[in-house]
């Protein structure tokens, strides 16, 4: 990657839908310039998505939670299987496998506290892999976003 590349990147992650046009005048380069460098980012897995970021308390989900979870045990079995189980749960907007006494740290989101208090009974409580769990919900939502600070990876 070059410092266009970096450029295309960094106007991506604040706007998506841009007009190719208007990133190629922003950085000096042509049209087709940025429309091929676009795709070749995404091809190299460097952009993973191009997805609409919903204001989760604006369509019915205003609480969000972090979890902490700790396995019952640390065998790549049940840490494979947990990881597969968190993949596949809606509310779990992110989930990081962690090291330092926790296994996983979770951020969920629900319509209410009663949602709230069924998703952590059914994905927490009453699961067989986790061993503890610890809520915490979020009063203030101060900085969300999936923004990446961009350097040039040639200094």
């Amino acid at each position: 990657m070059d410092q266009f590349d970096l450029s295309i990147l960094d106007i991506l992650q604040v706007n998506n839908r841009l007009p190719h046009s208007a990133i190629a005048e922003k950085i000096g380069l042509s049209t087709p310039s940025v429309q091929r460098r676009i795709n070749k980012l995404e091809a190299k897995g460097i952009i993973r998505a191009n997805i609409a970021v919903l204001d989760p308390a604006k369509v019915g989900n205003p609480v969000t939670a972090v979890i902490e979870s700790r396995l019952v045990e640390d065998r790549s079995i049940v840490m494979d299987r947990a990881k597969r189980y968190f993949r596949s749960v809606d509310e779990i907007q992110q989930c990081y496998f962690v090291n330092g006494g926790v296994s996983f740290i979770i951020i969920m989101i629900a319509r209410d506290l009663q949602h709230f208090e069924h998703l952590v009974r059914l994905h927490f409580a009453d699961n067989q892999d986790i061993l503890t769990y610890r809520t915490l919900i979020v009063l203030d939502p101060v900085k969300t976003g999936m923004k990446v600070p961009l350097f040039d990876l040639e200094d």
